[in-house]
């Protein structure tokens, strides 16, 4: 068929008919608006049937994205960064998300397990070897303000109760504030790479997301532990599980995320140890300054 019959045939077909966008106000033909993407809502589009079945949609739909992101996550450190730089985006979620999610199941879980880490009760603040120094004259100057006595036993478990309520709420917002931090880290770790402070950060964001279910899974194993070790009569120590968890939380994270460098940020096996190791160590610097500034702000809000 010649080439100008075939262009007439085209353009004498039916388009369907026209609709205006509710959105844009654009005229449109077909399902979905071509300037702004808006789907056209029918008659049909508002019984229960149908929104019931876009909904089941979406949620299939977010529920393959969810368990694809997450095995790539564990699976394949640091491809989630690359993939999206290279702008492969479609499969995944977005790295925000990707950390607010494992952020909702670890807040989730990790009270079933009765053991804190990332929002540390009172008692933590005010024994611990690092923190302590500066945790407890700030808790005592506290103390002070709001005229509790040590020796009072009521109002001490009171303001426990309270500090370790807020301490875990405050928990579940500032925890992101890591991952900036860690950016600045690899920042200086990079200097004079040509690699731009966004680029850390999402790589920061994956980090942390996969840390988070990390701790989750130490949580869950310290717990069965300590209940197999009192059932068995020899009950361990929580200061030797403070030590193992520890080992096991920033070992693991630095392991992982040397992986993730080298597949990230493209780099030598001894390039990547040589940035991997002081990096596995500002984990450790990290976490413990974010501890500090979840201090001030429970004692802020309280």
């Amino acid at each position: 068929m010649p080439a100008e019959n075939l262009a007439q045939k085209e353009a004498t077909q039916p388009v369907g008919p026209t609709w205006t966008c509710v959105t844009c106000g654009a005229s449109a033909s077909g399902d979905y608006c071509s300037q702004c993407g808006e789907r056209h809502v029918a008659g049909r589009d508002i019984s229960f049937a149908h929104v019931g079945a876009e909904a089941l949609e979406a949620f299939f739909h977010l529920d393959s994205k969810l368990l694809f992101t997450l095995r790539t996550l564990f699976l394949q450190p640091g491809r989630l960064t690359a993939d999206f730089f290279l702008g492969r985006r479609k499969p995944f979620m977005a790295p925000l998300q990707t950390f607010l999610v494992c952020n909702l199941i670890f807040f989730v879980l990790q009270p079933l397990t009765g053991l804190e880490i990332l929002a540390p009760p009172l008692r933590v603040f005010n024994n611990n070897a690092i923190l302590g120094k500066i945790a407890q004259p700030m808790i005592e100057h506290q103390l002070a303000r709001k005229q509790i006595l040590r020796t009072d036993t009521a109002k001490m478990e009171e303001f426990t109760r309270r500090f370790n309520q807020v301490s875990h709420l405050q928990a579940k917002s500032l925890v992101v504030l890591m991952s900036p931090l860690l950016a600045c880290v690899l920042a200086l770790l990079y200097l004079g790479r040509r690699r731009f402070y966004s680029e850390h950060l999402i790589f920061a964001l994956h980090g942390y997301a996969w840390w988070m279910l990390w701790l989750l899974i130490i949580l869950i194993s310290m717990a069965l532990l300590l209940v197999t070790s009192r059932a068995a009569g020899s009950p361990i120590s929580l200061g030797a599980m403070d030590e193992l968890a520890t080992l096991l939380e920033f070992g693991g994270f630095g392991l992982y995320l040397g992986l993730a460098m080298q597949r990230f940020y493209r780099q030598s096996v001894a390039a990547t140890v040589a940035r991997a190791v002081p990096l596995a160590f500002a984990t450790f610097a990290v976490f413990h300054l974010y501890r500090v500034i979840l201090l001030f702000t429970i004692l802020y809000a309280m």
